[in-house]
């Protein structure tokens, strides 16, 4: 993927938003973030929109129409919550398609740009972290409203968390990764410990599933939105509750409880919170990511990513305090 290649797509792309918005480009200025991800901030004359090119190799748009209705309706979601006063962009909407196409086959998306910055990970401070958790939990009260899919896109299962496991040991055994090796045996021990009937009352529901630092927008002291919601399905809500807290409160090894106490009162005053719950969404949360984390891929690669570097952390801090999260959960 050149350079020229970008250019040539924006071209194309903005020559199509003026036939079918009305909206001249003026200044087109590449996002680069992400795999595969193609992104512009292009400032028309009616003012800054965010543009999303879906690269046919990580998308497949042409070839799954399955994956193009998924994401058609989670833009449709966004923008419902987005007309329902929740802080997030507004997606633009042609002839009933979220998803434009232009004469040549290219795939995209257009927002409302939204201004704001965003801070490294467990450096929110308490007034940031009680509008996030207001903000998470006017979401999931209108996501709540959203016929459900006929199941969820994944529910806790020890026998397929434990093959997984099993492929990622494999891998770590043959590249000789004691390091990885000596993180897979206390993940092993957790998971087969782990008593799996707590999940049983979980109530299901879509959620953002992917709340961390970067997609959290700020100014000042306040939340300026969420943003990028590719991962938004049907599960459990309670995901996006524990990811938000350890990537907005979790600094130099310690959960900072004045953070996450902000947090989970902006989100009940919106949302119900059943007694436990955020220990649970921890286990939830762990099921779910160490599988991903804990790999010799990921350990190589974060020797050169702070990014990855920092969900291994995670993954660590939640182990090590696995006995006594209820203790240290059950004031907030």
């Amino acid at each position: 993927m050149t350079q020229d290649m970008k250019e040539r797509w924006a071209t194309e792309i903005s020559v199509h938003l003026k036939d079918r918005f009305g909206l001249s480009a003026r200044e087109i200025l590449p996002i680069d973030k992400g795999w595969l991800n193609v992104k512009w901030k292009m400032v028309t004359d009616q003012g800054p929109i965010f543009v999303k090119y879906y690269h046919p190799e990580r998308y497949k748009l042409n070839t799954r129409p399955e994956r193009r209705r998924a994401i058609e309706k989670t833009l449709q979601l966004q923008h419902g919550l987005s007309v329902a006063g929740i802080a997030c962009p507004m997606v633009y909407l042609y002839k009933g398609q979220f998803i434009q196409e232009t004469p040549s086959g290219l795939f995209y998306t257009v927002l409302d740009w939204m201004d704001g910055n965003t801070v490294q990970a467990g450096c929110l401070n308490t007034a940031q972290m009680f509008e996030l958790g207001v903000m998470t939990g006017r979401m999931h009260k209108w996501l709540r409203f959203v016929p459900p899919l006929d199941k969820p896109a994944w529910k806790p299962d020890r026998d397929i968390y434990l093959k997984e496991w099993q492929a990622n040991w494999e891998k770590a055994k043959e590249a000789g990764d004691k390091t990885v090796m000596e993180w897979l045996r206390r993940s092993q021990a957790i998971v087969q410990s782990m008593d799996f009937h707590i999940f049983e009352s979980c109530p299901t529901g879509w959620l953002h599933w992917d709340l961390w630092v970067d997609n959290i927008l700020l100014h000042g002291q306040g939340l300026a939105g969420i943003v990028d919601f590719d991962r938004m399905t049907m599960a459990y809500q309670e995901i996006d509750v524990a990811r938000a807290v350890l990537s907005g409160s979790l600094r130099d090894g310690q959960l900072r409880m004045d953070t996450t106490r902000a947090f989970m009162d902006g989100y009940r005053g919106y949302s119900e919170m059943s007694p436990g719950m955020l220990t649970r969404a921890m286990r939830l949360l762990y099921l779910i990511e160490s599988i991903w984390w804990l790999r010799t891929e990921v350990r190589t690669e974060s020797e050169l990513s702070e990014l990855l570097r920092r969900f291994v952390e995670e993954m660590h801090w939640i182990e090590n305090n696995w006995a006594i999260l209820s203790d240290l959960l059950e004031t907030v």
